[in-house]
Protein backbone atom coordinates (compact mmCIF):
# COMPACT_ATOMS: atom_id res chain seq x y z
CA UNK A 1 0.00 0.00 0.00
CA UNK A 2 2.73 2.25 0.23
CA UNK A 3 4.23 1.86 -2.74
CA UNK A 4 1.04 2.84 -4.46
CA UNK A 5 0.66 5.67 -2.51
CA UNK A 6 4.24 7.02 -3.27
CA UNK A 7 3.53 6.18 -6.57
CA UNK A 8 -0.01 8.14 -6.72
CA UNK A 9 1.94 11.10 -5.31
CA UNK A 10 4.73 10.93 -8.04
CA UNK A 11 2.24 10.80 -10.62
CA UNK A 12 0.68 13.83 -9.10
CA UNK A 13 3.83 16.16 -8.43
CA UNK A 14 4.67 15.44 -12.01
CA UNK A 15 0.81 17.00 -13.55
CA UNK A 16 1.47 19.60 -10.94
CA UNK A 17 4.64 20.27 -12.33
CA UNK A 18 3.64 20.44 -15.57
CA UNK A 19 0.66 23.17 -14.75
CA UNK A 20 3.16 24.90 -13.23
CA UNK A 21 5.59 25.42 -15.82
CA UNK A 22 2.72 26.99 -17.68
CA UNK A 23 4.25 29.85 -18.96
CA UNK A 24 2.80 33.81 -18.68
CA UNK A 25 4.19 35.33 -21.20
CA UNK A 26 4.69 35.76 -24.10
CA UNK A 27 6.62 32.43 -26.07
CA UNK A 28 10.81 32.69 -26.25
CA UNK A 29 10.18 32.70 -30.55
CA UNK A 30 8.27 35.79 -29.83
CA UNK A 31 11.14 37.53 -27.83
CA UNK A 32 13.73 36.60 -31.04
CA UNK A 33 11.72 38.45 -33.26
CA UNK A 34 12.73 42.21 -33.93
CA UNK A 35 9.41 44.14 -32.83
CA UNK A 36 9.31 47.81 -33.23
CA UNK A 37 8.40 49.57 -29.62
CA UNK A 38 4.98 49.91 -30.67
CA UNK A 39 4.96 46.09 -31.25
CA UNK A 40 6.57 45.46 -27.82
CA UNK A 41 3.80 48.28 -25.57
CA UNK A 42 1.15 45.85 -27.81
CA UNK A 43 2.43 42.27 -26.70
CA UNK A 44 3.35 43.55 -23.14
CA UNK A 45 -0.17 45.21 -23.11
CA UNK A 46 -1.67 41.97 -24.19
CA UNK A 47 -0.14 39.30 -21.89
CA UNK A 48 -0.69 42.33 -19.06
CA UNK A 49 -4.47 42.20 -19.49
CA UNK A 50 -4.89 38.50 -19.59
CA UNK A 51 -2.36 38.00 -16.58
CA UNK A 52 -5.38 38.18 -13.74
CA UNK A 53 -7.54 35.68 -15.95
CA UNK A 54 -4.09 33.39 -16.14
CA UNK A 55 -2.98 33.40 -12.52
CA UNK A 56 -6.59 32.56 -11.55
CA UNK A 57 -7.07 29.66 -13.73
CA UNK A 58 -3.82 28.03 -12.87
CA UNK A 59 -4.37 28.41 -9.14
CA UNK A 60 -7.73 26.94 -9.69
CA UNK A 61 -6.08 24.13 -11.67
CA UNK A 62 -3.68 24.01 -8.95
CA UNK A 63 -5.54 23.66 -5.83
CA UNK A 64 -7.75 21.26 -7.28
CA UNK A 65 -4.93 19.25 -8.48
CA UNK A 66 -3.04 19.68 -4.81
CA UNK A 67 -6.58 18.32 -3.41
CA UNK A 68 -6.54 15.20 -5.60
CA UNK A 69 -2.72 14.96 -4.14
CA UNK A 70 -4.33 14.47 -0.31
CA UNK A 71 -6.94 12.25 -1.45
CA UNK A 72 -4.35 9.89 -2.84
CA UNK A 73 -2.35 10.59 0.65
CA UNK A 74 -4.84 9.63 2.74
CA UNK A 75 -5.57 6.44 1.25
CA UNK A 76 -9.15 7.75 0.22
CA UNK A 77 -10.58 6.64 -2.70
CA UNK A 78 -13.79 8.26 -3.89
CA UNK A 79 -14.45 8.47 -7.32
CA UNK A 80 -17.07 11.09 -7.34
CA UNK A 81 -14.95 13.55 -5.37
CA UNK A 82 -11.91 12.76 -7.89
CA UNK A 83 -13.21 13.16 -10.94
CA UNK A 84 -14.72 16.45 -9.32
CA UNK A 85 -11.67 17.68 -8.67
CA UNK A 86 -9.83 16.23 -11.70
CA UNK A 87 -12.85 17.67 -13.97
CA UNK A 88 -11.87 20.92 -12.58
CA UNK A 89 -8.20 20.99 -13.03
CA UNK A 90 -9.01 19.86 -16.86
CA UNK A 91 -11.21 23.09 -16.92
CA UNK A 92 -9.25 25.63 -15.78
CA UNK A 93 -5.62 23.84 -17.59
CA UNK A 94 -8.33 23.99 -20.76
CA UNK A 95 -9.40 27.68 -20.07
CA UNK A 96 -5.76 28.93 -20.11
CA UNK A 97 -5.31 27.67 -23.37
CA UNK A 98 -7.75 29.24 -24.67
CA UNK A 99 -6.48 32.12 -22.98
CA UNK A 100 -3.02 31.62 -24.31
CA UNK A 101 -4.43 31.07 -27.85
CA UNK A 102 -6.49 34.31 -27.48
CA UNK A 103 -3.37 36.32 -26.81
CA UNK A 104 -1.32 34.92 -29.38
CA UNK A 105 -4.12 35.63 -32.43
CA UNK A 106 -3.71 39.41 -30.62
CA UNK A 107 -0.39 39.28 -31.27
CA UNK A 108 0.15 37.69 -34.39
CA UNK A 109 -2.09 40.12 -36.01
CA UNK A 110 0.49 42.66 -35.15
CA UNK A 111 3.24 41.55 -36.48
CA UNK A 112 4.16 41.97 -39.99
CA UNK A 113 4.10 39.74 -43.19
CA UNK A 114 7.61 39.30 -43.03
CA UNK A 115 7.25 38.86 -38.90
CA UNK A 116 4.17 36.47 -39.24
CA UNK A 117 6.46 34.03 -41.84
CA UNK A 118 9.88 34.47 -39.49
CA UNK A 119 7.71 33.60 -35.91
CA UNK A 120 6.47 30.67 -37.94
CA UNK A 121 9.58 29.88 -39.36
CA UNK A 122 10.96 29.94 -35.52
CA UNK A 123 8.46 28.06 -33.87
CA UNK A 124 8.26 25.41 -35.97
CA UNK A 125 12.10 24.74 -36.73
CA UNK A 126 12.76 24.17 -33.03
Amino acid sequence: MRWLRAALAAAGLALAGAASAQQAGPPEWLRQLDLSAAQQQDVLRIFTAQAPALRDRLTTARRAHEQLESLALAGRIDSDEARELADAEDEALGEVSQLRLQAMVQVYRLLTEEQQAQGVQMRFSR
